[in-house]
């Protein structure tokens, strides 16, 4: 139940609503080149509640001021009106360019409550509900502003419990947004490792033999598949695992271990099915080509399929990832007017080159690697996904306050209450747990994790969290604490046993301590993970000298500003150049004007939000 003092009204009595006119439509012959004029926002730029403007319609400068109102700035809200996407919405943040709208979508200004509140109402389950009962069907479904202007909506007056809402939700979604870019990363990380590793290009350290050049039928059975009558009842419904194209497009992981449909004995031994041993690979033939799965038990398939039972020497792994190689020469040979397919013989002649077993063991453990820690992130952004619903369904419903009805911020909420760890909880404690969850995060056998990188990182998630960075000195790495190496977060996670420091050629190397897990959950118990996650997010893959850099512009960013200067390359090496200890960086080649200006867009996308 909502609780008192927040104020229920309709949509009209707090925002305006502006969409195209009919006659000041636009045809094939306003749309013009990318950069020639604006764009023109349609629905499937809107995922997700952003907006990506990749790809884009773009429309003539004219047909732009011709319809001034609904011109997009930052802060607006747009809602799909029309089409099989209505009801999706977004909120308008860092417009790239001219942007206005197509006749498919509406954009709520003069809002009288926070913007980016009002966008995550919009998407709230309460607003999405009133949409989906007042839509008029028929071929294109559609809704008119009136109903929306008509739509209910509960909201707190204070204007510092709405943006404390805004905040607490749009730091789940930058937690979100970074979890989905490292996967995306990771992704084409795989991509370009199958690619160089499967096809020889570059080859696992301790393997030099030369690969044999074969045919896919040389080195695996190919089997058709089939179906028992649809008409008789005994052949259905029994125990043996049938396979379809679509149990194959809807299983997300490497193995299939059940099936939509199951067939009996009698089914099997009436039909063209083969029943397959465990491990075989299953291979859609048919419509979808090239899409595989590994068989996790003993399985039989429809005829859309030509499953490979591998030989002898042949590792089933490594096969599977390289039919992902072989997909483009599949659909090359692929024939047919209803559907493609390719044949058994054109599969069978498809060429490939063969290691020998132990290294396509070794290349399929590589490959199967990153597919668990792709899986583990996946696994990781669903579960925010839930937190976040959770979080809408309890914050903009009013049965959780962030603040109090006096406007007072609450020390803690039910949604994020967490258990107090009983250590003392200072910024020097606060420091070593942090430092125990970066090496955590960051250890590496084959990188040594040095204090250097140790300290740019714990910066630059000071930043994050807007802390303290006085510690923080201008010295010759960069910024540096010595009070957190000497006095500090250091010291105390060395004593605690979080960390082990060690000493080799390049200098001090952070490793894992005995300890380890209680400063985990202390960053658990604080909300700290997350703060982790997103140094992980932005910095797995970052060598140190761009930490150095990033740290570095950032600081003379936050000087800058502090004296109401602007922000420029030439600003910041000016700074750089006026301090003894920095003024050599300008000497390193990763400190070069084009590093420098990256670096600023970096900070300034990171932490100017």
């Amino acid at each position: 139940m909502v609780k008192e003092k927040w104020i229920s009204t309709h949509i009209k009595d707090i925002a305006t609503i502006y969409g195209r006119i009919g006659f000041r439509g636009y045809t094939k012959q306003d749309i013009v080149k990318p950069g020639f004029g604006a764009i023109s926002l349609s629905p499937s730029n809107i995922k997700d509640g952003k907006v990506t403007y990749a790809p884009a319609t773009y429309i003539s400068w004219e047909k732009y001021e011709e319809s001034p109102e609904i011109k997009l700035t930052d802060g607006d809200v747009v809602l799909v009106k029309t089409g099989s996407t209505f009801g999706k919405t977004a909120y308008i943040d860092r417009l790239p360019w001219p942007t206005t709208l197509n006749p498919q979508i509406v954009v709520f200004k003069k809002l009288k409550i926070h913007a980016k509140l009002f966008a995550y109402f919009m998407a709230s389950k309460n607003i999405q509900e009133q949409i989906s009962a007042v839509i008029v069907g028929g071929a294109i479904p559609t809704l008119s502003q009136e109903q929306v202007y008509a739509f209910d909506i509960v909201y707190p007056p204070d204007a510092k419990e709405q943006a404390t809402i805004a905040e607490a939700l749009s730091d789940i979604d930058s937690l979100i947004s970074s979890l989905q870019q490292l996967i995306e990363k990771k992704k084409a990380m795989k991509q370009g490792a199958m690619q160089e590793l499967l096809t020889g290009k570059k080859r696992l350290p301790g393997f030099s033999e030369e690969w044999s050049k074969q045919q896919l039928g040389d080195i695996c059975n190919i089997v058709n598949g089939g179906t028992p009558s649809t008409s008789i009842a005994e052949f259905w419904n029994g125990k043996i695992l049938w396979c379809t194209p679509t149990d194959i497009t809807s299983c997300s992981t490497k193995y299939i271990y059940t099936t939509e449909s199951k067939i009996t004995e009698s089914g099997l031994k009436a039909s063209s099915a083969t029943l397959l041993p465990k491990g075989a690979l299953l291979l859609c033939s048919r419509a979808t080509i090239g899409e595989v799965r590994i068989a996790g038990n003993a399985i039989c398939t429809n005829q859309g399929f030509k499953s490979l039972v591998v030989h002898q020497n042949i590792s089933n792994e490594w096969l599977y990832y390289m039919v992902h190689v072989l997909k483009s020469n599949m659909l090359e040979k692929a024939i047919g007017s209803t559907f493609l397919e390719i044949s058994k013989k054109d599969l069978a002649e498809l060429d490939i080159i063969v290691p020998e077993v132990t290294e396509q063991k070794a290349i399929a453990q590589v490959l199967s690697d990153m597919d668990s820690e792709i899986e583990q992130l996946e696994k990781k952004l669903a579960k925010y996904q839930q937190i976040k619903q959770g979080m809408m369904q309890e914050l903009l419903t009013g049965r959780i306050r962030l603040v109090d009805a006096d406007g007072k911020d609450k020390p803690q909420t039910q949604a994020v209450q967490k258990k107090q760890p009983q250590q003392a909880h200072n910024q020097h404690f606060d420091d070593a747990v942090m430092i125990a969850g970066i090496v955590n995060a960051f250890y590496s056998e084959k990188y040594p994790l040095g204090r250097k990188k140790v300290q740019k990182l714990l910066y630059l998630v000071r930043r994050k969290e807007q802390a303290d960075i006085s510690a923080f000195h201008k010295k010759a790495a960069g910024p540096y604490a010595d009070e957190v190496r000497y006095k500090g977060g250091e010291p105390i996670a060395q004593k605690n046993k979080y960390i082990l420091v060690k000493r080799n050629e390049k200098g001090s190397c952070f490793e894992k301590g005995a300890q380890m897990q209680r400063a985990l959950d202390y960053l658990q118990d604080w909300g700290k993970q997350t703060d982790i996650d997103w140094l992980v997010s932005q910095f797995q893959y970052t060598n140190v000298n761009d930490l150095e850099l990033f740290a570095t512009v950032d600081m003379a960013i936050c000087d800058l500003r502090r004296e109401g200067k602007e922000i420029s390359v030439a600003s910041i090496k000016d700074l750089i150049r006026s301090n003894k200890e920095w003024r050599d960086k300008l000497k390193k080649n990763y400190f070069r004007d084009s590093d420098i200006q990256r670096a600023i867009k970096k900070c300034q996308d990171l932490f100017e939000s």
